[in-house]
């Protein structure tokens, strides 16, 4: 018996499915944290030179009118004092006239009024330094990306539960390490680690979870995760005020939200289908068992008998009989450039995917930047979030997912360029959520667009392909806003026109709404032109009619989150039986778990 021919018998979402996917959910706070933390561990305050050592910072005062000069702008220079010796005192003698400048070279005095202290203050990556505040802020995107590389291809060796442990254990220590840190250099590969673990935690919790629910629940499992995923955001800046931004406080709370899992191990099972894999039939009808006991149903008691002859196969016995399987051909991401029209849309859907994390990520790294209290900013952009999964869970069916996501893209654009003039920080901030809540739409909607539009052969693939492309997004997001300093508008003005761009273009893409899925690269090719429509009816004429798949049925994870799962067959090959997938290669659809933003 396969598998996906239990699920019916043991129930598509009982009492056990609700139980472990509660778990794993839960679980997903602390990836937030993780891949957010940066934006209070290096957010920056003002700051001007300091001239002796435990100056304090003021607002104006007799020193610092005659040590800091005024920039172009009319304002206190952040990295130019005069050059004037003032350790006998201040006199009118000694402050006037006016001598040259110098760089800051007894170091930074900061505002610690918002910030008590973050590692901008304590390394003093200001100035010429500045862009090493914001190499920490891409710094866990690029773990993400790592871990999702080698986490997948590890919990396919050793099972998902021990990859899922030892990336938690991973992320306890480290993230204690990091708390005590005492250098920079030291600083970033903790937060490159505690990325790496969270790729582990979150990616294979998710498919523990996940695997045993019926396909028609997981579009609403996909938004659920999700909106504990903006829990954990929420709760990253409720810690964060209650430190007053202390960096080393913030992280060390992060170490022991990471130990209230610990239980876990006692509390979750193995996943079924990795024990299937690896002909642990005895195993995987326990957990079976114990879930149908959990549920009130009855399963038999051997339910892979077939399997587990072909288990007893020879290597050249097993080998033959894939090979009249059409499904066992493996596809690489190359395959997706091969034909025009696949080539056009995998680029097209390849920029949906850079433009729509690099927004997202953009505005959820730099909300110290909005001039308003950081701490409900941040509060506020996790908040968003969940009203934008659960009107993209309503629209996605009732408009389309085309049309959907060109006016998330188009209007969460449009927000920003509304957000841009500063005179009024409120209102830019405002505007600022407005965007943040169409960009978090808008990754959900990618995943099940790009799900749902490659074809089934390199659908894998293809979410590898997109899901790395995203991530090179959130990787040089904090890099752009560093033009804040050649002009305030311009980072929002960038991200602005590539999500207005990235919403035109997704219109030139076929819509995926009640069509049923292209299982061949020659079916992923005239997907959407009059000759998909010649062959569905030919199919109907052999076959007789038979019913279409429900879009619903292959939602995709919501989420920053899981996208890395699919970056890690994207390196490589299409694997049925990898890490990564929430659906078997026996499935109908063909479905593999795409990536999460965790960016």
């Amino acid at each position: 018996m396969k598998f996906d021919d239990i699920l019916p018998k043991l129930g598509e979402f009982g009492r056990y499915q609700k139980y472990m996917y509660l778990l794993i959910c839960v679980a997903a706070i602390p990836s937030a944290y993780f891949n957010l933390a940066n934006s209070f561990l290096s957010a920056s305050s003002d700051h001007y030179c300091k001239v002796y050592d435990n100056q304090t910072y003021e607002e104006s005062s007799p020193l610092k009118n005659c040590t800091i000069p005024f920039d172009s702008d009319g304002l206190w220079d952040k990295c130019n004092r005069y050059d004037i010796n003032v350790s006998s005192g201040i006199s009118k003698d000694l402050c006037y006239p006016r001598t040259d400048t110098i760089n800051c070279d007894v170091g930074w005095v900061y505002d610690t009024s918002t910030y008590e202290r973050t590692v901008v203050h304590e390394y003093d990556l200001v100035c010429s330094r500045n862009w090493m505040s914001q190499l920490s802020k891409s710094i866990v995107p690029l773990g993400n990306l790592i871990g999702a590389l080698f986490c997948g291809q590890i919990s396919d060796v050793i099972g998902r539960k021990p990859t899922f442990f030892v990336s938690l254990i991973t992320a306890i220590i480290v993230a204690f390490c990091a708390a005590v840190s005492q250098s920079y250099a030291f600083f970033l590969i903790c937060q490159l680690i505690m990325g790496i673990c969270s790729t582990g935690m979150f990616l294979v919790g998710y498919v523990i979870g996940v695997e045993l629910v019926g396909v028609e629940y997981r579009t609403m499992c996909g938004i659920v995760i999700e909106i504990f995923f903006a829990c954990g955001y929420m709760l990253l800046a409720i810690v964060a005020a209650a430190v007053n931004g202390d960096w080393r406080k913030i992280q060390f709370v992060a170490a022991i939200v990471c130990v209230v899992f610990i239980p876990y191990y006692w509390l979750i099972n193995e996943s079924v289908r990795w024990l299937l894999q690896k002909s642990k039939f005895d195993e995987a009808e326990s957990i079976l068992q114990k879930a149908a006991k959990i549920n009130k149903v009855s399963l038999p008691d051997d339910m892979f008998a077939d399997e587990r002859e072909f288990a007893k196969l020879s290597p050249e016995e097993k080998e033959k009989q894939k090979e009249n399987n059409t499904d066992e051909v493996q596809r690489t991401m190359i395959d997706l450039f091969k034909t025009p029209n696949l080539r056009v849309r995998t680029i097209n859907m390849s920029y949906q995917w850079f433009a729509v994390s690099f927004v997202y990520y953009g505005l959820s790294m730099n909300t110290d930047q909005l001039g308003v209290n950081p701490y409900v900013a941040f509060l506020l952009s996790g908040a968003v979030e969940i009203p934008a999964y659960l009107s993209v869970w309503w629209l996605l069916n009732k408009v389309g997912r085309r049309w959907t996501m060109f006016w998330y893209m188009v209007l969460g654009g449009v927000s920003l360029i509304i957000s841009v003039p500063p005179e009024i920080a409120e209102v830019s901030a405002a505007w600022a959520t407005i965007g943040k809540f169409f960009s978090a739409g808008g990754f959900a909607i990618a995943y099940v667009f790009a799900g749902e539009i490659y074809p089934t052969t390199v659908r894998n693939a293809g979410m590898g392909l997109s899901s790395t492309c995203a991530r090179v997004g959130s990787i040089i997001s904090p890099y752009v806003m560093l033009l804040i300093d050649v002009w305030y508008p311009l980072p929002y003005l960038i991200m602005a026109f590539a999500s207005i761009i990235a919403g035109f273009l997704v219109l030139l893409l076929p819509e995926t709404h009640n069509q049923e899925f292209p299982e061949t690269l020659h079916e992923g090719e005239i997907f959407g032109t009059p000759a998909w429509d010649e062959l569905k009816k030919e199919k109907e004429e052999k076959e007789g009619e038979r019913p279409g798949i429900e879009t619903n049925d292959i939602e995709l994870q919501v989420n920053m989150d899981i996208e890395d799962s699919a970056s890690a067959d994207a390196c490589s090959k299409v694997d049925t039986s990898d890490t990564n997938h929430i659906m078997s290669s026996d499935d109908k659809t063909g479905l593999d778990n795409g990536g999460f933003k965790q960016d």
